[in-house]
């Protein structure tokens, strides 16, 4: 029995359809979203689209599965055939002899406090440094690298600014609390980045620190102590200049914002988030709270060179 008044909103398949449905809805590609109210002519027209509906919500549930599953059984992540393979650290905090060793690759990114607590650890982490085995190294300033010494020190190697290292574009903004220097740098970020590299994170961006942990904090716990309070402590300077280059990309639809942006400073922000099409990744290596031991290793991961945008986090 035909049903005129019966209407839906949503995906339709046009091949499911009989020549009898309305030209409009006929039209409508496989699998393409409608925006406007259109009147089946049978009931049996509905059961088919729907019932195409459930097969492709069925298809994508079974696609995320088989990736938890690869996920859970640490299956490794497919490797890029063009890439640039980064080694991040950040927050050693005068441990950096504690790495066992550095893994392979082609960059190698400090994102600052490489400083102890002792202050007397300048020398012995520049030599370490230089040992290291890569095509290119950067290193940071955070806010524990006091005075020019630092930057006369390492050379070309103190990023402040823009860069290229091989095929990859990089912007380096050292440690500078939120006022007219950050805002300073934080303007001349340039579009298309592959890598964005600071100490601080961006306000919520990975940034929830423990207040008062610094004296109190054991290296082995990792929840806070009772009666401890959490904040946000990042940078809102810094991520008032990347939400501009977000919404200029959605404006413009095409990528401006950075692929990737690494930083450390927040040890209790520790991970991996996504938005924006940017990659945030804090890799600090130290224990929550104040600095006792390296708890973290490195973060390696692959950037596409060859225009694709891929990014892949190898180990982290």
């Amino acid at each position: 029995m035909d049903h005129p008044d019966r209407s839906v909103r949503g995906p339709v398949v046009a091949a499911a359809l009989p020549a009898s449905a309305p030209r409009a809805l006929r039209r409508c590609r496989a699998g393409a979203f409608c925006t406007k109210r259109l009147h089946l002519p049978s009931a049996a027209s509905g059961v088919a689209v729907f019932a195409a509906t459930g097969r492709r919500v069925a298809r994508r549930r079974a696609r995320r599965a088989a990736t938890v599953r690869e996920e859970a059984q640490g299956a490794a992540p497919a490797e890029l055939s063009h890439a640039t393979r980064v080694v991040a650290i950040s927050d050693t905090h005068g441990f950096h002899r504690r790495f066992p060793r550095l893994p392979e690759g082609d960059l190698l990114i400090h994102c600052g406090d490489a400083q102890g607590n002792s202050g007397s650890d300048l020398a012995d982490f520049v030599e370490w440094f230089r040992q290291q085995d890569f095509k290119h190294k950067i290193f940071v300033r955070g806010n524990h690298e006091k005075g020019r010494e630092w930057k006369d020190r390492l050379g070309a190697v103190y990023l402040r600014g823009a860069t290229h290292c091989g095929k990859l574009k990089l912007f380096g903004i050292p440690y500078q609390p939120d006022g007219f220097m950050q805002m300073a740098y934080s303007k001349q970020i340039p579009e298309q980045l592959d890598l964005l590299v600071t100490h601080e994170p961006p306000h919520k961006m990975l940034d929830y620190a423990w207040a008062s942990s610094r004296s109190l904090c054991s290296p082995t716990t990792s929840p806070p102590m009772e009666g401890f309070r959490q904040e946000h402590i990042g940078s809102k300077t810094l991520k008032s200049a990347l939400g501009r280059l977000a919404h200029k990309s959605r404006t413009n639809k095409r990528r401006l914002s950075p692929r990737v942006h690494l930083f450390g400073h927040v040890h209790e922000g520790r991970g991996k988030l996504e938005k924006n099409g940017t990659l945030f990744l804090n890799v600090s290596n130290a224990n929550p709270g104040m600095a006792r031991t390296l708890q973290h290793p490195c973060v390696v991961l692959d950037i596409a060179t060859d225009g694709s945008g891929d990014v892949r986090v190898v180990s982290m």
